[in-house]
C-alpha cells in the first residue's frame, strides 16, 4: 500500500491504536512543565485518531515554533508514582531552548540517528536525555507497534508493558502548548510525518518516559509531545514493522525489539 494510500485510509479509522496503551496508571499526580512557552496549562486528552478530513487541520507539526522561546526556559518535573527504574528527577535549572542535540538509538537491529530539538520541546528533550544518561533506557524492550491506519513504534517503558514510567511527570509541550496558546483546536487530525518522534501522552495531558517513532504519515491529534526527528536509520523501524504485530496491526512486535543503549551527543 502506498503512503498516501496508507494516510486516507487512517482518516476512516476507529479510534487509534495509540489509545489502548492504557496510559503510566501509576503516574496520576498533577504536574506542570512550567516554562515561558505560550500556554503552559493544558488539558488532558486520551490518546485518538481523529477522523476528521486532514485538509481541515493545517497544523504543521514538522514546522517551528510560531514564537521562538526564550534562550533558557525553567521546567517542572513532578513526583509521580513509582519509577520502573530509579533514576534523578532531571535538572530543573534554566534549561535551553534554543538548537539540537544529535543522539542515536541502538538497536540490536540497527542504530536509529535522531535530532533533538530543544527549540520545540525544552522540558521533554531535558528529561529524555537526563534518562538517557542515566542508563534508563538500556536494555528495555520496544514494547508496542501499529501498523495500519497509525504506523508507530512505541518504546521507553523498561517494564515492557506500556504503563511504566521514570516516577514523575510533565506537561506537554509542542505543538500543544502552542495551540492553547493560539486558541488552537486539539481536537482535529493533523499529520505526524514519518521520522517523528514524540512523547506518548498520558490521559491527564502529562509526559512521563515512553516515546514512539513515527515509521509513515501517520494522522493523530495534535497532543503529542514532539521531541525530535530520525534522520538515518528509519529503514530499520519499517523492517520491524513489517514483520507484523500480536495481536495483528496493533500489539507487541512480532520481532523483539530491544534498546541496547541510547546516547546523546550533548
Amino acid at each position: 500500500m502506498t503512503r498516501a494510500r496508507r494516510v486516507a485510509a487512517a482518516v476512516a479509522a476507529p479510534a487509534l491504536l495509540l489509545a489502548s496503551c492504557a496510559g503510566d496508571t501509576e503516574q496520576t499526580a498533577d504536574a506542570n512543565g512550567v516554562h515561558t512557552s505560550p500556554g503552559a496549562q493544558t488539558t488532558g486528552a486520551s490518546p485518538t485518531a481523529m477522523t476528521a478530513p486532514l485538509e481541515t487541520a493545517p497544523f504543521d507539526v514538522a514546522a517551528a515554533r510560531s514564537e521562538p522561546l526564550p534562550d533558557e526556559v525553567r521546567c517542572q518535573y513532578e513526583r509521580a508514582g513509582n519509577a520502573a527504574r530509579p533514576v534523578d528527577f532531571p535538572p530543573d535549572e534554566p534549561v535551553a531552548a534554543t538548537g539540537t542535540l544529535p543522539a542515536r538509538i541502538e538497536l540490536r537491529e540497527g542504530t536509529i540517528d535522531v535530532l533533538l530539538d530543544r527549540a520545540k520541546s525544552p522540558c521533554a528533550v531535558n528529561s529524555f536525555v537526563s534518562l538517557a544518561h542515566q542508563g534508563y533506557f538500556t536494555s528495555t524492550i520496544c514494547h508496542r507497534l501499529t501498523t495500519r491506519g497509525i504506523y508507530t513504534l512505541h518504546c521507553g517503558d523498561p517494564t515492557g508493558t506500556g504503563i511504566g514510567g521514570p516516577g514523575y511527570v510533565f506537561n506537554e509541550e509542542f505543538p500543544a502548548d502552542q495551540l492553547a496558546a493560539e486558541g488552537g483546536s486539539r481536537d482535529v487530525s493533523t499529520t505526524y510525518p514519518r521520522g517523528t518522534v514524540a512523547m506518548r501522552s498520558q490521559d491527564d495531558g502529562k509526559n512521563g518516559s515512553q516515546f514512539f517513532i513515527v515509521y509513515d504519515d501517520s494522522p493523530l491529534t495534535p497532543v503529542y509531545t514532539v521531541i525530535g526527528t530520525v534522520t538515518d536509520g528509519l529503514d530499520i523501524v519499517s523492517d520491524i514493522a513489517s514483520a507484523g504485530a500480536t495481536p495483528e496491526h496493533q500489539g507487541s512486535p512480532r520481532q523483539t525489539v530491544q534498546i541496547m543503549n541510547v546516547v546523546v551527543d550533548d
